[in-house]
């Protein structure tokens, strides 16, 4: 009965990693997301306004500050579902 748990335990374990893995794979274009958006809509702006580079400064700025606060966010809610799902999974049986 030992070996049974035990196997089922890593198997749990390689689950958890790769979960964690695909997270953080997707981490790095959650933050440069609105970096490069920022980027891209404060030139356009800039261009049609004739401000360059200011507007584009500020929204790449804006990106740089909330593209971590989303990725944070997102980790930490996908993290939380994730466990929540294996605790009640752990109740039932």
């Amino acid at each position: 009965m030992l070996e049974k748990w035990r196997g089922t335990f890593k198997q749990q374990d390689m689950q958890n990693m790769a979960y964690g893995c695909a997270l953080a794979s997707q981490v790095g274009f959650v933050i440069a997301g609105p970096v490069l958006v920022g980027l891209a809509v404060g030139y356009w702006l800039d261009l049609r306004l004739d401000t360059l580079p200011w507007i584009a400064l500020a929204l790449t700025a804006v990106g740089a500050i909330t593209g971590p606060i989303i990725a944070y966010r997102w980790v930490t809610t996908a993290m939380r579902q994730r466990f929540a799902g294996q605790e009640s999974a752990e109740k039932e049986s």
